[in-house]
């Protein structure tokens, strides 16, 4: 088992430089190919003399064959050890850092000492640095963790490579074809038996910090290679890089265009040959399964217009594609998924380096089949806050949860309750998983995805800087203070026209308001937090209320658009 001691004096520069060295006399061996292939007996040469050279021959052919499967694995060997000791180096480096930043210690045996809070914290914040300071250190027992164990790893792989060469079982060549010998086909199987494995992941239940732990110890050769290899382990995990998982989730995109479209081939046979009466009808008692058989049609149509939206909206940042715009920021996949009402999460702009991330959670009524919408009004976001001078924005859009699928769902609390720990934990991936000085981070709900806004600060408390509510039927507290962020960091609008105020009844006194079972609207007053301003919109027949004004917030012109890019921007509304 390698100790912290032994790790922190790890440096992969000699390995990197000898692979040159080795790569060289590799070559030189190579290069011998074509001459062995002449050296065989002569034509004509019979005899015992005869037999006793080509055994010779043979001998140096087989050395050699062994002789170039020995240098090509050492030479891979060596790469891939001296590549994956610098992720180790880079896992070393994170976990050090976070310990002086809040003066903790790692000691040799990988021990994390905790030398104490500032000696100047006030009385009344004691608790709060406690737990803060306990989370601290449970992250750094991860990282800790993760280190050891990809160092470990990378040892035992190696030893086993040298092992082989030292004990002569790179491969067996006294079973080719010498007159047919190939130095360099030799070399290959070399080097394939050099090649070290990557260290298994967490387990899928791992929290972001957890992954981001392994993730550090990953080279970025073994990142990349272990997102195409592996493309459903990389994709949805938070705390893993958005470079990579964009690459994975690309990847499984086509896998799921594929899979989608030759199921929906096969239901449309099954509607096409459906059994009919000779005038054409459906039977009456057949119609019910005909109908669903519909239904099920509907719901892959949707799933496929979905990921074909994505798959276009990819399509605009590369210049090779007839659908190239360079005025779009360049997306980031970070999770797509057809299962149930399909999940997709869309980044515009990279989120691991911009300086203004937001994340933006739609309401009702949102899943895959309707994600073009909500990649437009990301793409509104992007450019609002940079109108507002954010130089590197990144606006991600999150179907991470299963939404009210109608108005009537909408009055539940119960899809907040199960989607806040996903957006919680998300959140959490993209603190760890950023890279440089920490990104200012703003979520911004719409409609119902203002209820799981809410409900995951109330609960997980969100690792964000603002809250963003527009359209908000609201969100589980009756206070801002209660988002755990300070009030003056929660904003809020809704426009004078918009249907959502019909429900946004006069609170009753006391929670669980039969009328207002989400909580009061968090434009009022009395809510605490800070509202900006949206165009009216429409007005509609019910008190001059429209369904209509319920989604223009990202039209062009609205100043509710220019705020919310404002806030992402780290500025104030209205200014």
């Amino acid at each position: 088992m390698v100790t912290w001691a032994e790790v922190t004096r790890w440096d992969s520069v000699p390995l990197q430089n000898a692979v040159g060295e080795v790569n060289a006399a590799y070559n030189k061996v190579i290069a011998c190919s074509d001459d062995l292939r002449g050296i065989n007996t002569a034509d004509g040469w019979h005899g015992e003399a005869a037999g006793a050279a080509a055994n010779e021959v043979d001998q140096v052919i087989d050395g050699l064959e062994e002789y170039a499967a020995e240098v090509a694995a050492l030479r891979r060997g060596a790469g891939d050890v001296g590549d994956a000791i610098s992720g180790v180096m880079n896992g070393v480096k994170e976990a050090e850092g976070l310990a002086r930043a809040h003066h903790f210690t790692i000691g040799g045996d990988g021990a994390i000492i905790d030398n104490g809070p500032p000696p100047d914290t006030p009385e009344e914040q004691k608790e709060a640095v406690a737990r803060e300071r306990a989370t601290i250190a449970a992250e750094l027992r991860d990282r800790v963790s993760e280190v050891l164990k990809s160092a470990t790893d990378i040892d035992d792989d190696f030893c086993l490579v040298l092992d082989r060469i030292v004990s002569g079982q790179t491969i067996d060549a006294t079973g080719n074809d010498n007159d047919n010998t190939s130095l360099a086909a030799a070399g290959n199987s070399g080097a394939a038996m050099g090649s070290l494995s990557i260290p298994a992941p967490p387990p899928e239940s791992a929290t972001a910090a957890q992954n981001a732990a392994y993730w550090a110890t990953l080279s970025e050769a073994q990142r990349t290679r272990l997102a195409v290899d592996r493309p459903e382990l990389v994709g949805p995990r938070d705390g893993f890089s958005a470079k990579q998982r964009d690459i994975a989730n690309r990847t499984l995109l086509d896998r799921q265009q594929s899979r989608l479209r030759h199921e929906r081939d096969e239901l449309q046979r099954k509607i096409n040959e459906f059994p009919r009466t000779g005038a054409g009808q459906i039977k009456l008692n057949d119609q019910l399964e005909f109908d669903a058989l519909k239904v099920d049609l509907d719901k892959l149509d949707g799933k496929l217009r979905g990921l074909d939206d994505i798959d276009k909206r990819l399509s605009m940042s590369d210049p090779n594609s007839p659908d190239y715009d360079p005025t779009k920021q360049r997306p980031y996949v970070l999770r797509v998924d057809d299962a149930g009402a399909g999940r997709a999460i869309v980044a515009m702009g990279n989120p691991d380096t911009a300086q203004h991330v937001a994340t933006y959670v739609p309401g009702t009524g949102s899943e895959l089949s309707e994600v073009n919408t909500d990649l437009g009004r990301a793409d509104g976001m992007v450019n609002a806050a940079q109108q507002a001078g954010a130089k590197t924005p990144s606006v991600i859009t999150w179907i991470g949860y299963d939404a009210p699928p109608g108005l009537l769902d909408a009055a539940n609390e119960s899809f907040a309750d199960d989607g806040k720990h996903a957006l919680d934990n998300f959140q959490d991936g993209l603190r760890e998983s950023h890279q440089g000085t920490p990104s200012h981070n703003t979520v911004l709900g719409h409609s119902y995805g203002t209820t799981l806004v809410g409900h995951a600060a109330r609960d997980e408390h969100l690792a964000v800087d603002n809250i963003v509510l527009v359209a908000s039927p609201g969100v589980g507290v009756d206070h801002a203070s209660q988002l755990n962020v300070p009030p003056d960091h929660v904003y809020s609008t809704t426009a004078a026209n918009d249907a959502i105020n019909i429900t946004n009844f006069p609170r009753i006194e006391g929670q669980g308001d039969p009328l207002d079972p989400l909580g009061p609207d968090p434009t009022d007053p009395e809510f605490g937090g800070k509202t900006f301003t949206s165009d009216p919109g429409p007005r509609g027949p019910i008190l001059g209320n429209s369904e209509a004004a319920h989604s223009e917030y990202w039209t062009r012109d609205n100043p509710a658009l220019r705020d919310m890019g404002r806030i992402i921007a780290g500025k104030q509304p209205g200014h």
